[in-house]
């Protein structure tokens, strides 16, 4: 039996031509940047190596599979206008990444329909719609833990 093993680790400066080989697929310029323009080593670079450094309080992560990159994803604390936005109290700190997470809110694009089906299959589920100058611009999922939902 093939047990695979997933696991998530932050971004190394290593990791900056992986990401500029995905930023330029065509599926991820669909909804990450415009089809026609792939993402160059040094956009990348540019991009990231803040990230990677702590010059930027937005912190990326590579997700491995076996020791091998799959995915992306980053955290970053939500500012004030935001958790008002969401309706999380003022004081509170909110963060996506830990062992013990009571809830893990999303963002993605409307049009991002792919991503979307994927949260809903993996238990989120839809909390609310942004409305960014009368267009539909965001959906917020949330998954409930057994802890939370106690």
């Amino acid at each position: 039996m093939n047990i695979n093993s997933i696991s998530i680790r932050k971004m190394k400066h290593t990791d900056y031509e992986v990401m500029a080989q995905w930023l330029s697929t065509k599926e991820v310029l669909e909804f990450y940047g415009d089809s026609n323009s792939p993402f160059t080593l040094q956009q990348v670079k540019n991009k990231y190596e803040p990230r990677v450094n702590g010059d930027i309080p937005v912190i990326p992560y590579i997700v491995e599979l076996d020791n091998t990159p799959i995915g992306f994803m980053q955290q970053y604390k939500l500012n004030e206008e935001k958790q008002k936005e969401f309706g999380y109290p003022k004081h509170s700190t909110v963060y996506g990444i830990d062992q013990d997470v009571d809830m893990i809110i999303l963002d993605p694009a409307v049009s991002n329909v792919r991503a979307i089906r994927c949260y809903e299959k993996c238990g989120f589920r839809k909390i609310k719609k942004i409305i960014n100058n009368d267009k539909l611009f965001k959906y917020n999922f949330n998954v409930v833990s057994e802890k939370q939902g106690e």
